[in-house]
């Protein structure tokens, strides 16, 4: 089979996967690698164009020098990346130090040494939404580069248009939860703050022991969302001054539960009822609605529990004063592989020890 034939059955193979994937993220990310393959590049990146900042950031990066250089951006009209986005027209450079657009410094930072690039706009309705850069060709970038990215930039173009438009929808939606769960807060004048700083407290912990894109983001609406079912817990309770009866606190410990049922009947939202109905058990099984005991308790549960008795420990409430955030994590740390999940607190220690809350 000759070369060429092999080079369409790649490239319909990238259409196919980009029609047929609901992962945005992973479209991108696979679309990517599978056009330097095609190409025969040594590395890649695709940017999107934020117009409102009037700059482009990595949307996906491929290569061994990645990781160093993926919160970089460029500014329109900056380097080649943000000439091609600006002008709308793709670019091929066979010595890339002979032009004075070049971006040394990602080179430098990155430890990567770029040759020769190739940049090519994605367009929508007739505006640049981001810039496929392909780096270090053997023999430079050539027509057929240029012809084969006409070709897959259309599809590549409308799946970085859904991933916006995607991101724009998870926004508002956690914009949406957030002002739901601060509306039932305010019924307990003495929580105040407390959705804000679980939410704080589980996103650094999630960040630590590795969570990312999308689920970071479900453990960060678990923990917006982990107290709605307080909104079926009655005023005189919520709102009581005075230690709980028994009564009383059976009442209130059926919130974890009732904020699932509230929640369970969204789609895609399962790891998200999880931690909402479980964030009270405790690591020994001594916790509620259901006992369960160590791995059986979900993860965002484990990291929004440490979260929430962390707040509640630096928190004054009506019947106790407020400690420290090294008392409290001290009082953490004592119960960890026993209340608490012992790599979340670890962690949490760890965030705490770095200075970063």
């Amino acid at each position: 089979m000759n070369t060429e034939i092999l080079k369409i059955e790649a490239l319909l193979k990238t259409i196919s996967r980009i029609h047929s994937s609901l992962n945005i993220e992973d479209v991108l990310e696979n679309s990517l690698k599978e056009i330097i393959k095609l190409v025969k590049a040594e590395a890649g990146s695709l940017w999107e164009v934020d117009r409102e900042k009037g700059e482009l950031f990595f949307r996906a990066l491929m290569g061994k020098a990645a990781p160093r250089i993926k919160n970089k951006k460029l500014k329109l009209g900056e380097g080649f990346a943000g000439t091609v986005a600006l002008t709308k027209k793709p670019l091929i450079i066979k010595d890339v130090k002979n032009d004075k657009r070049w971006k040394a410094d990602f080179d430098r930072e990155s430890f990567f040494t770029t040759y020769n690039l190739f940049s090519f706009p994605l367009l929508s309705k007739g505006e640049a939404i981001g810039v496929i850069q392909l780096l270090n060709k053997k023999k430079g970038f050539e027509k057929e580069d240029f012809e084969l990215m006409s070709l897959i930039s259309g599809p590549i173009s409308i799946a970085l248009e859904n991933a916006k438009l995607y991101s724009k929808i998870k926004k508002i939606f956690k914009e949406t939860a957030l002002s739901l769960a601060l509306a039932i807060e305010k019924r307990d004048p003495y929580t105040g703050g407390h959705t804000k700083r679980v939410f704080h407290y589980s996103k650094l912990i999630g960040e630590k022991i590795g969570l990312k894109g999308e689920e970071l983001e479900e453990l960060e609406l678990s923990a917006i969302l982990h107290d709605i079912g307080k909104i079926g817990i009655p005023d005189s309770i919520l709102r009581k001054k005075e230690p709980l009866t028994e009564e009383e606190r059976k009442i209130i410990e059926k919130h974890p539960v009732v904020g699932a049922e509230i929640v369970m009947g969204i789609d895609g939202m399962e790891k998200i009822v999880k931690g909402i109905k479980y964030h009270h058990e405790k690591w020994n099984g001594t916790g509620y609605p259901e006992g369960l005991k160590g791995e059986e308790i979900p993860l965002f549960a484990r990291i929004i529990s440490i979260a929430d008795v962390l707040d509640a420990l630096t928190t004054e409430r009506p019947y106790k004063k407020a400690i420290g955030k090294e008392e409290a994590i001290s009082y953490l740390l004592k119960r960890k592989g026993k209340e608490f999940w012992k790599d979340g607190v670890d962690a949490l220690n760890e965030i705490s020890n770095a200075g970063i809350f």
